[in-house]
């Protein structure tokens, strides 16, 4: 007997969560540890080429990823074949093309020729990582993510430990990129048919156009302060910015792509069921904003502790500021969390690309101000005027219909019971103290036990024993 949707859902969300809570953790070690021996100025050199290489990647694909998750005849074969030759060409043109970017630090160029084959290496890896994520079956992939986060580490940490400074992310990562793709392809084979047709890439390409829009804007977004903080500041400057966002999103970070890679196949499978639907897509959103709501409170009442003491070190005293500033940041979007999955499956591509693009547009007209004015202080700041924001909350509002005022008192609870908690431990305990720290862990036990008992039973009541939703044809 095939599992439910449901069950297939929750199995693939947990799996996902495993996936990412592992990666993570590995990742944490590698953070903590390249920060305290690389210096700030060579985590800002990868970061712009990393920026250029992530950029990259959403060129090669074109949308065919999203395309083929809810694409109905499973062309696996045709989407291989245009990933390879996009991959090869687009590696290609950065290796080419990397002096052009001379002017924004002299390392660049060299570190972008090598970092480039990421590009063409990942391009194997896109066709059987879909597969398992557009069949809810995100188990199979646990564990060629983990081994890959384990290699990154490895080979990071030891060539970091023998002085080869930014050249640590650029081995770890093609590396671990490497064993990625052998193992995936080792647990598909002969799960997916190839059938490598010409044809079929033409009309895919097409149906996929303004997923590959959305996907270069909405993705250039959060990288776009990098080169403005470059631009206006310094490349060390670059390397405190970005491990701020790193830290003050790392819930989002952490959950959202965990969530989203579930969530977006099943609503695929419930687009029939609007009730299962929006249901699906209102306890993703508050599965989220529970989490992100309580790492932001605790990170703004200790940020200090948290970032100097336990985390980056005394190199990074401008980034503790910029984490005070940045933790709040996920808390002001709530609906465009996950809201970019609804549109995708109703296929309302055009609005998606419309708040992509005005985000984009606010973040570099209100960033190049306000840096202009406050520094990459003022960088920060401008993350939180994304006017595209409040239109990606209609839309919401306007597919959710009667279950979207259930969704605000949802979210409404998650936003205010931690903050009486936080304030009365700040107006006890002295900032930037242990006791501090500690007050604020019990703090959140006593929230997360809470939001446990208040949210528990929907979601027994959505992941329990039903009728498969309807699967359209």
């Amino acid at each position: 007997m095939n599992p439910t949707t449901e069950r297939r859902f929750l199995h693939s969300t947990i799996a996902s969560y495993g996936s990412q809570l592992g990666r993570m953790a590995l990742r944490l070690v590698t953070d903590l540890t390249l920060a305290r021996v690389i210096l700030p100025e060579q985590h800002g050199l990868f970061a712009l080429a990393w920026s250029m290489v992530v950029l990259a990647g959403f060129l090669r694909d074109a949308g065919l990823p999203y395309e083929l998750v809810r694409h109905e005849r499973q062309p696996y074969g045709s989407v291989l074949l245009w990933e390879v030759i996009s991959g090869s060409i687009v590696t290609g043109a950065l290796v080419v093309g990397a002096g052009w970017f001379s002017g924004l630090h002299p390392q660049l160029p060299e570190v972008l020729r090598v970092l480039a084959f990421f590009v063409l290496i990942e391009a194997f890896a896109i066709v059987p990582r879909v597969h398992f994520e557009r069949e809810l079956q995100v188990t199979k992939l646990v564990a060629p993510e983990i081994i890959r986060s384990i290699v990154m580490a490895t080979v990071s940490i030891l060539f970091a430990v023998r002085g080869a400074g930014v050249w640590s992310f650029v081995v770890g990562e093609l590396v671990a990129m490497v064993c990625f793709v052998v193992i995936l392809w080792a647990r598909v084979w002969g799960l997916i048919r190839l059938d490598f047709d010409w044809r079929a890439i033409p009309n895919l390409l097409r149906r996929s156009f303004l997923l590959f829009l959305i996907a270069i804007v909405s993705n250039a977004t959060p990288l776009v302060g990098r080169y403005i903080v470059e631009i206006r500041d310094t490349t060390a400057m670059v390397g405190q910015y970005e491990k701020a966002v790193l830290w003050a999103l790392r819930a989002q970070i952490l959950f959202v792509p965990a969530l989203s890679r579930s969530l977006y196949p099943a609503l695929v499978v419930y687009r029939e069921d609007v009730q299962r639907f929006v249901a699906a897509y209102r306890l993703g959103t508050v599965a989220i904003l529970t989490i992100e709501v309580m790492v932001a409170y605790f990170l703004y009442f200790n940020t200090e502790i948290v970032i100097l003491e336990l985390l980056l070190g005394p190199s990074w005293v401008a980034a503790t500021r910029l984490v005070k500033i940045l933790c709040f940041l996920p808390l002001v979007d709530p609906f465009n969390r996950l809201g970019g999955e609804l549109l995708k499956v109703r296929r309302q591509d055009r609005i998606w690309l419309t708040i992509a693009v005005t985000n984009f547009l606010c973040l570099t007209g209100f960033g190049w101000f306000f840096s202009a004015r406050y520094g990459t202080e003022g960088m920060a700041w401008a993350h939180y005027l994304l006017l595209g924001n409040i239109l990606m909350a209609w839309r919401v509002w306007k597919i959710c219909g009667p279950q979207f005022p259930k969704l605000v008192r949802d979210l409404l609870f998650v936003y205010v019971l931690p903050l009486p908690l936080f304030l009365a431990v700040a107006g006890i305990f002295p900032a930037a103290s242990w006791a501090r720290f500690a007050a604020s862990l019990v703090v959140l036990a006593v929230v997360g036990s809470i939001y446990l008992w208040r949210f528990a039973q929907p979601f027994k009541q959505f992941f329990g024993p039903t009728p498969d939703a309807p699967k359209s044809t």
